[in-house]
């Protein structure tokens, strides 16, 4: 699935991953292709993809996941 981490700054991540990793108020939710359509608070202190190269972690304090049809999912992290 294509995912894209943003800040106010700069473009975190973009890239294909086969599974996300984060933490909302309710718990930690993983993310996974075909992932039926999703917006959700993010609490930190970070999340995790697993990509084809390696598991990589990016440190947030908290954002705002989208997990658009299509296997597309947008953060929008702080």
């Amino acid at each position: 699935m294509k995912i894209s981490v943003y800040s106010m700054q700069e473009t975190l991540f973009e890239g294909d991953a086969q599974k996300l990793i984060v933490q909302t108020p309710l718990g930690e939710t993983t993310i996974l292709d075909h992932h039926i359509p999703l917006i959700s608070i993010l609490e930190g202190p970070f999340i995790k993809l697993a990509t084809q190269t390696g598991e990589k972690i990016i440190g947030i304090a908290s954002g705002f996941l989208e997990v658009r049809p299509e296997s597309e999912v947008v953060i929008l992290a702080h």
